[in-house]
């Protein structure tokens, strides 16, 4: 986390609202690493927080009689104002649906009505797969929970924070993000059992060791229809196969199943139970620190995605193969596609002192052929949403 933008946003909130913030929350982005599109069928992904947060400034506002949330983004330069009101919020295609959505599941669990003075700054990405959304949410969640501790435990937010996007925005989306964004710990990634909501913390702590986020600066738009497409396909699947979820199924029981299922059906299928396969054998290399087998994997995932999943696209598949091309000797030992897909973000491990050049090389060969200027951040593991302490404050 950048402290100064921990200074700024609270001085900022001081010259609008004309006091000192009660509170300041600290979400952070995410990014998977292997196991896409598993979340949402009960299967397993490996996620990390990175270093890249969203910060949120709040304090109580007036007492009146009609509870109010008066929230300001930074980013967007762009206010907003709603009543506060059990089974009044409703979506407007805002970005404050994402305070809504989480401010109604709040309510409806008992959280008394109260007005707040909101003020948002980040510099997680939007649009490109990192989960700015969620972590609008969760320190959102995080926030609200300052107001009444007991409406919520932290336990229950990731859960919260799924069925506001589904309510309030719309997007069928797993738990992965949410719950990544929530329980992450510094210097570990996460494997999550998306059926169970069990996890493992994981230690990544190799300092010769990075993972390099590369922006296509492809915009992706998962309302599009195309991310519920493909999880109803998922969902026919497994009407065929007789079973409840792609998690039940095996790479075998698919294989056996490919006429019942049909092309599209069989393709959809196979990327899912041969991903839970790769990010269990993931998990197993990074134990081992077999970083050349957990390359070779994230490679594989990317191609799986790319033709039996469809969710590639040809500059992600140019980032990739850019990033084949440099290979081990230069430091990347592998790459794919991350997040929903359509768009948004290569992930890439990479070896930390050669990352200057590695970035160098993705950029000129990606604009060569795009015409497109890239953004790469490299990051470690980072730590989850939390209310920032009087400590940290008084450092700064």
């Amino acid at each position: 986390m950048h402290k100064k933008s921990v200074k700024e946003i609270a001085e900022e909130f001081r010259r609008r609202f004309s006091r000192e913030p009660e509170w300041l929350i600290a979400a952070p982005g995410r990014v998977n690493l292997i196991g896409e599109h598993t979340d949402y069928n009960d299967g397993f992904v490996l996620p990390m927080a990175i270093e890249r947060h969203t910060l949120i400034a709040a304090a109580r506002g007036g007492s009146n009689s009609s509870p109010s949330i008066n929230a300001c983004s930074l980013n967007l330069d762009s206010e907003d104002a709603f009543t506060v009101a059990r089974g009044r919020l409703e979506p407007s295609g805002q970005w404050t649906d994402y305070i809504k959505g989480v401010l109604a599941e709040f309510l409806e669990r008992g959280l008394a009505a109260e007005s707040l003075d909101v003020l948002v700054s980040s510099n997680v990405p939007m649009g490109c797969g990192l989960s700015s959304s969620a972590a609008l949410q969760v320190a959102t969640a995080r926030l609200l929970q300052q107001l009444d501790p007991v409406v919520v435990s932290d336990e229950d937010i990731p859960a919260l924070c799924q069925a506001a996007e589904h309510k309030f925005a719309g997007v069928p989306v797993g738990i992965m993000d949410q719950f990544c964004i929530a329980n992450a710990r510094q210097d570990h990634v996460i494997y999550l059992d998306c059926r169970t909501v069990q996890a493992e913390h994981i230690p990544f702590d190799n300092p010769d060791i990075a993972v390099l986020i590369v922006d296509s600066r492809v915009s992706r738009e998962l309302r599009s229809g195309a991310y519920a497409e493909r999880r109803s396909q998922c969902d026919e699947s497994c009407r065929i196969l007789g079973i409840d979820k792609l998690r039940d199924a095996s790479e075998e029981t698919v294989e056996a199943a490919r006429e019942a299922l049909g092309d599209v059906c069989y393709r959809r299928a196979k990327h899912v139970t041969s991903e839970d396969a790769r990010t269990t054998e993931a998990v197993a290399a990074m134990k081992q620190k077999d970083w050349g087998r957990f390359g070779e994997l994230m490679y594989q995932s990317h191609d799986s995605l790319r033709d039996d999943f469809e969710v590639s696209c040809k500059e992600l598949d140019l980032l990739v193969m850019l990033a084949q091309q440099i290979d081990v000797p230069g430091g990347v030992l592998g790459a794919r596609m991350t997040g929903g897909g359509f768009g948004g973000c290569m992930v890439a491990l990479i070896e930390r002192d050669k990352a200057n050049e590695i970035i160098e090389t993705l950029s000129t060969g990606y604009h060569d052929v795009t015409a497109r200027e890239l953004t790469a951040y490299v990051s470690s593991p980072a730590a989850g949403a939390r209310l920032l302490s009087q400590e940290e404050l008084e450092s700064l």
